[in-house]
């Protein structure tokens, strides 16, 4: 790198020795990277320009005069001095109230330098500039003590105790100065300028705390962001590099030849000239590669400060996302299905997974219906690994399993405190939690109408407020909604939210019941068992494909789970085929249940148990145990709790009903209710 020129003017030559210390200090601080040039103003010539990247001025009444010499007055500097901190202590001991001479090579020289000591506190001491003028000598005839700084040959010789704390060194003020000018930073002259700090004397000021407090947090930011593979620099809002990393250092000198004599400072310039105009996410090409930049404008308050970039280069963007995808694995914030893992061969399925590609190449709003156990949540996990969203979050919550307080809570986070129970650091929602990927709101016909007019509210903004709190957080969601219920109904009838209902319903994907997909009964089945579809007969693959299928494809792989176990399917396969009432899968292990005078069938005892169910669903209870061993022993039929309850744990298992704690207890499902209308000839549903 080419040298920086510091041109240093004096009045005269007089004190070489001092002139020789300044020069091999600047070298010295500046590790090589300037040289000095001295002139001397009684040596001037008229005509002469002078010419350096930064002229220092030994004293301020020479600037009128050199207006001819220099052309641009912005590279002057007013050369200061100061005492080195090894002759204090001496000074110091100088009995109080004494009088001083203080002696230099001018009378103007030993006032600056008597000031200079006031200034660093020496009020003990009537300090007394040396005039060396002839007549002056009878003045100093009875002082006793003289302080110099490497002028003792000008003491008088009577005087008895000579203090020499050796050359005037150029202050800190003045060397900081040099090195903006001069845009000359770098480690070793920030180590250099803090070690000449700290061997001279000067009174604290703004510009050494400054000096000091930006150094301490340029480390402090260096052991944050220096080792990053990130390159990172931040410019102020005249777009002059305020800091980077040795990241970035690299990529903006990389492949810049010193041949045509440019400074670093003037190569960083012309690549930050390049990026004035971008806008963030922009990928550029830099130095034979291509980098996404990132660019961040900073503010303080509303006052904008500057911009920080950041460039991450394509094998960083690879990385990135290869660990992103396994922290999602991990936390679980992940759709593992894709349209390949949805088996089917019947052209009703082909058409709703068309149907559902096309619309994960869009950012709208998807409304899932079917029936429980179509695989709802699975379409939706293929939607989400289709899209451009697939290297973020899938974030999925089943809407009817919370009470709307908790579930108010899960969507849209808290602050801390905000609630008894609260975490002390607050939570983000899942509306955060899935941001720039897909959410997905199961069952999203059962929220209450109060979280439809939030929900409504984070679909048109595009923003979410945590509960406790009054600030808004910009949110980047894809939402896909599902439900087994008929929403346009729901509609109809004031229970859901008309707008909510269009905002949701943008492209709505319908996936057709098992039974409207026979073809898909026996391949499905095959991948359930396996190995043991082998065993089948003609007779169990013709019931298993001519059975309604109420709980759809979850139903039937609970049945293969029960083959897989007694070898044979639940009894309700068995059946009538204009009937097929269901049979619990704990049939064979059941006795007849009693009623004094007579038995009733297990198939009866199932029927009239699905049916007090379902007579007692409502929309935020339904009945427990204990409630249908009442109504059973009312009709003198006796069972046993252990029993029961294996009769309900199939029902479920079946998707017939739903069991849920306390006053929840147990409720019909629409699947369960679907199959409780076919049986509209049974007996038992006149009762």
């Amino acid at each position: 790198m080419k040298k920086k020129t510091i041109a240093i003017i004096y009045d005269s030559c007089t004190n070489l020795p001092a002139i020789e210390h300044n020069q091999n200090t600047l070298e010295d601080l500046f590790e090589g990277c300037v040289h000095t040039v001295n002139y001397y103003f009684d040596q001037l010539e008229d005509d002469v320009i002078l010419d350096g990247d930064a002229f220092l001025l030994s004293n301020a009444s020479l600037l009128a005069s050199l207006r001819p010499h220099i052309p641009d007055f912005k590279k002057i500097i007013l050369m200061k001095r100061s005492i080195q901190k090894a002759a204090m202590s001496l000074i110091m001991d100088i009995p109080k109230g004494s009088d001083v001479l203080v002696v230099n090579d001018s009378f103007d020289s030993s006032v600056h330098t008597a000031h200079a000591l006031y200034e660093l506190g020496i009020g003990h001491l009537n300090l007394i500039p040396y005039n060396p003028a002839p007549d002056s000598s009878s003045v100093y005839r009875n002082l006793q003590y003289a302080l110099t700084p490497g002028e003792c040959q000008l003491v008088p010789s009577h005087i008895p105790h000579v203090i020499d704390f050796l050359y005037r060194v150029i202050s800190f003020d003045t060397l900081t100065q040099l090195s903006e000018t001069l845009h000359l930073t770098n480690d070793m002259i920030s180590r250099n300028l803090i070690q000449h700090l700290n061997s001279i004397a000067e009174r604290n000021n703004d510009s050494q705390d400054n000096f000091l407090t930006s150094h301490l947090k340029t480390q402090i930011i260096n052991l944050v962001v220096r080792d990053l593979p990130t390159a990172i620099l931040v410019v102020n809002t005249e777009f002059q590099l305020v800091y980077s990393n040795e990241q970035a250092d690299r990529l903006l000198l990389q492949g810049k030849a010193d041949a045509n004599n440019k400074n670093q400072h003037t190569m960083r310039n012309e690549t930050l000239t390049l990026l004035k105009d971008i806008k963030s996410n922009t990928t550029i090409e830099l130095n034979d590669g291509h980098y996404m930049v990132e660019k961040v404008p900073l503010l303080f308050m509303d006052q904008p400060m500057g911009c920080c970039f950041t460039f991450h280069s394509e094998n960083q963007l690879r990385e990135m996302e290869n660990n992103l995808s396994r922290h999602l694995r991990q936390s679980g914030l992940i759709a593992k299905y894709h349209f390949q893992d949805i088996l089917h061969i019947s052209s009703v399925m082909e058409e709703t997974i068309s149907i559902a590609r096309q619309a994960a190449s869009t950012n709208y709003t998807v409304l899932i219906h079917g029936e429980s156990g179509t695989g709802k949540e699975l379409l939706a996990q293929s939607i989400h690994n289709y899209s451009d969203r697939s290297l973020y979050p899938f974030v999925a919550i089943n809407c009817n399993t919370l009470p709307e307080s908790l579930l108010e809570s899960q969507l849209f986070g808290y602050e801390g405190g905000s609630f008894t129970g609260a975490q002390k650091n607050g939570k983000p929602g899942l509306f955060e939690q899935a941001n720039h990927g897909t959410i997905f709101l199961d069952e999203i016909g059962d929220i209450s109408p109060n979280l439809q007019s939030q929900l409504l509210r984070v679909l048109q903004e595009q923003q979410v407020m945590r509960i406790g709190s009054d600030k808004m957080i910009d949110l980047d969601v894809r939402v896909i909604a599902a439900s087994n219920q008929d929403l346009e109904t729901l509609v109809s009838t004031g229970k859901f939210r008309s707008d909510l209902f269009y905002r949701l319903s943008v492209i709505p994907v319908e996936i057709p019941p098992l039974r409207a997909r026979q073809a898909d009964i026996l391949p499905l089945l095959h991948v359930f068992l396996g190995d043991l579809y082998a065993e089948l007969t003609e007779k169990e693959k013709e019931s298993v494909r001519s059975y309604a299928w109420p709980g759809n494809v979850r139903q039937l792989e609970n049945a293969a789970k029960y083959y897989e176990t007694f070898h044979a399917f639940p009894a309700y396969l068995h059946c009538s085929q204009d009937t097929q009432p269901v049979l619990s899968s704990v049939t064979d292990s059941l006795p007849q249940a009693s009623t004094g005078n007579q038995s009733i069938a297990i198939q009866d005892l199932d029927l009239m148990i699905l049916t007090l169910i379902s007579d007692s669903t409502a929309p935020f209870h339904g009945i427990g145990r204990s409630g249908i061993l009442a109504e059973l022993k009312a009709r003198h039929i006796h069972i046993s709790d252990g029993k029961l309850r294996q009769l309900l744990i199939q029902f479920k298992n079946d998707d017939l009903i739903t069991i849920d704690r306390g006053r929840g207890g147990c409720r019909i499902t629409p699947s369960g209710d679907q199959f409780l209308k076919s049986l509209d000839n049974n007996p038992l549903l006149s009762n």
